[in-house]
């Protein structure tokens, strides 16, 4: 590792896992053991299905600051 913190990956694993300047990695690190995970934008398919949550989850969120609102209100009025 260089003092900035780079590493080199040997050739032969960038041309076996067809990897080019400007690959992104997530790092993790747990104990000894240093992981290098390519990022990448997934399958179209998995990208609906996250977009489907994400807006389930916001409508569930939604849902929950509206009842906090509710909750609020009636406490301020019974006081």
């Amino acid at each position: 590792m260089s003092s900035r913190g780079q590493i080199v990956i040997p050739a032969k694993i960038r041309q076996r896992l067809n990897l080019e300047p400007g690959t992104a990695f997530i790092v993790l690190g747990k104990g000894d053991t240093v992981v290098l995970q390519r990022l990448a934008e997934p399958p179209w398919k998995e990208f609906d299905a996250l977009t489907s949550e994400a807006q389930r989850q916001g409508h569930h969120t939604d849902l929950a600051m509206q009842s906090l609102k509710k909750v609020f209100t009636k406490l301020r009025y019974t006081r």
